[in-house]
């Protein structure tokens, strides 16, 4: 009965992280929508164009400063589809390659964004640490990247998987392998991978 009541509590945890990053996308896709139209944008205004509660919006963004920081960045984001189309479900490693490379790319190249943003978001989550949620999409990408090993492999195991691996594809570790351990990029690309080569290995 236990297992039971156990195994239902963590299929209703992962059903509301998913609906929390479709809307946290909603409110995304609103704010970009704006700003493309050249729009003054606020939390309250983006919360009626996504069709989603004032209350709800502020939840997910505390202040339009933070949202249009990740609205910004969300803008030269790609989407789950497009980053694996043309790879095969079972190409594992040929996803893996592609997210990789993927996060690399666009964080490398708009680093200073990304600690911007980082530096907004940490100071935002301890001003407003009881309501804070940073659903974004790395996990999406990771778990559409490892599609064929989720149908295989247990729910706690394969969640584990996934917040090892998005630990490392993030601005976070690149603050971390360059200002701490005095890497370069390309050294940071040759780490990841070695990193997340490990954690597969075990699955």
């Amino acid at each position: 009965m236990r297992k039971k009541s156990h195994e239902k509590r963590r299929n209703i945890d992962s059903g509301r992280i998913a609906q929390k990053m479709k809307t946290r996308e909603k409110l995304l896709s609103a704010a970009n929508a704006l700003m493309i139209n050249g729009k003054e944008i606020s939390v309250e205004q983006v919360a009626i164009e996504a069709g989603v509660s004032k209350a709800t919006a502020y939840r997910y963004f505390s202040s339009k400063e933070i949202l249009q920081k990740e609205a910004s960045l969300h803008s030269i984001s790609e989407n789950k589809e497009d980053l694996f189309s043309t790879f095969d479900e079972a190409d594992v490693e040929g996803r893996l390659e592609r997210l990789i490379q993927y996060h690399h790319d666009l964080l490398t190249k708009n680093e200073i964004e990304f600690r911007l943003f980082l530096s907004a978001v940490m100071q935002d989550s301890v001003q407003n640490n009881a309501n804070y949620s940073r659903a974004g999409r790395r996990i999406l990408l990771i778990e559409e990247a490892l599609i064929s090993l989720k149908k295989k492999t247990s729910k706690e195991r394969f969640s584990k998987v996934v917040s090892s691996i998005s630990v490392i594809l993030g601005i976070e570790s690149i603050s971390v392998l360059k200002d701490l351990c005095g890497m370069n990029n390309d050294n940071i690309l040759e780490t990841w991978k070695w990193m997340i080569d490990k954690i597969i290995s075990e699955v």
